[in-house]
């Protein structure tokens, strides 16, 4: 594996570094012997290894499953790790020592399935997964109250957007929303925006609008499949 031993911070603000164990082939070094530039994208591998917590979310939404389908944990946790292999091209991921990065993408990857498929979570399993971005994410893209877990629930904007602005036609994108039931929606009206984030620890928890959020939120239906 390369490594990266030096580095100097230039006036520019970029960074030049020397790396050490690259393998190079002909045409590389062909190029470098005559002056020539070699262009080339680094990587930097996430220093940062899976943490228990990562782990305790991983085996504790596996277990939801294997309640609610059958099939058992160290099956279903086998299967997720190669669906985000195949899908990312991830060499093979060990949960003993994968990165926090890949650790993160497994549980999306986990948590969006759940949601597909509306199996229910144990309360130990919220909890711990309770603020997690991605758990927000799929809640709201399914309509699941992200407080109180109410289907069919509402796509809440921050902020208001305007008057005088159609919902069905504008873009939403720069608007961030969650999904709250109608009486939650409403309490978030009454009360005022900022005391309602910090009655439900909301301050850094709402979701940037993307393009399927937009989508929904101007009533285009979408049949896809997670």
């Amino acid at each position: 594996m390369a490594k990266i031993k030096k580095y100097i911070t230039q006036d520019d603000g970029n960074t030049t570094v020397v790396i050490e164990g690259v393998n190079l082939g002909d045409k590389e070094t062909l190029f470098l012997d005559n002056g020539l530039e070699v262009q080339c994208d680094v990587v930097i591998e996430d220093l940062y290894k899976i943490s228990s917590e990562q782990r305790k979310k991983i085996f504790a939404m596996c277990r939801d499953i294997e309640l609610y389908w059958g099939e058992p944990v160290e099956s279903l946790r086998q299967r997720f790790q190669t669906e985000l292999e195949i899908m990312n091209g991830y060499e093979h991921i060990s949960l003993s020592n994968c990165s926090m990065k890949l650790a993160r993408e497994l549980i999306e990857l986990i948590i969006a399935f759940m949601f597909h498929h509306q199996i229910p979570m144990r309360v130990e399993t919220s909890k711990l997964l309770s603020g997690d971005k991605a758990m927000l994410y799929w809640a709201t893209v399914n309509r699941n109250c992200i407080i109180c877990g109410k289907p069919n629930s509402d796509l809440a904007h921050h902020y208001a957007i305007g008057r005088g602005k159609n919902r069905k036609t504008m873009n939403h994108y720069g608007y961030e929303v969650l999904a709250l039931c109608r009486e939650h929606h409403s309490e978030q009206h009454n009360i005022g925006v900022d005391t309602f984030d910090k009655k439900f620890h909301l301050e850094n928890s709402w979701i940037k609008v993307d393009d399927k959020l937009n989508a929904m939120l101007k009533g285009v239906k979408d049949n896809s499949n997670i």
